[in-house]
């Protein structure tokens, strides 16, 4: 008979506990780690996938779980606003294992300043959020003519 050793942890255990002790030192020296809101729930930054093209900027973030009409998107001078607040947990029984982080998730992110925001579209699929920030058309050079010294400019 084989056994297997399973450690029981507690997430909020100090830095160095547990079996993920470099992400944990990542976590809180750039960021992702919780602070928390004034009612005691922690807030976490949303972990982002960004994806530039010829024509847009693809952001996408895994929010399952949450309802769509919860989540809240917006941009206000030059920042795009993700918002996620916390799903209260219903539980049924002991919780003996609490690994995956329960809060509130945001994020903002200083867009270049040729985008379009005007055109700025979210989508949520399969509890993934996807927003298009397309880019603003830029300005085509535009070709002057020059006239000949004998012809003078009509104002």
């Amino acid at each position: 008979m084989m056994t297997t050793a399973v450690r029981w942890m507690n997430p909020d255990a100090g830095l160095l506990a547990g079996p993920h002790t470099a992400d944990r030192l990542f976590e809180q020296l750039f960021g992702y780690a919780s602070a928390r809101q004034d009612d005691g729930t922690p807030t976490y930054a949303l972990p982002i996938d960004i994806l530039e093209t010829e024509d847009a900027y693809q952001l996408y973030a895994t929010v399952a779980g949450v309802p769509q009409d919860s989540v809240e998107v917006t941009f206000e001078s030059g920042v795009l606003s993700l918002k996620v607040p916390a799903v209260p947990l219903e539980l049924q029984g002991n919780l003996i294992r609490h690994e995956r982080p329960w809060g509130s998730w945001s994020r903002k992110l200083e867009l270049p300043k040729e985008v379009d925001p005007a055109n700025i579209v979210a989508e949520f699929h399969n509890g993934v959020l996807t927003v298009r920030v397309p880019k603003a058309a830029k300005a085509m050079p535009q070709r002057i003519a020059i006239r000949t010294a004998d012809k003078p400019i009509e104002v």
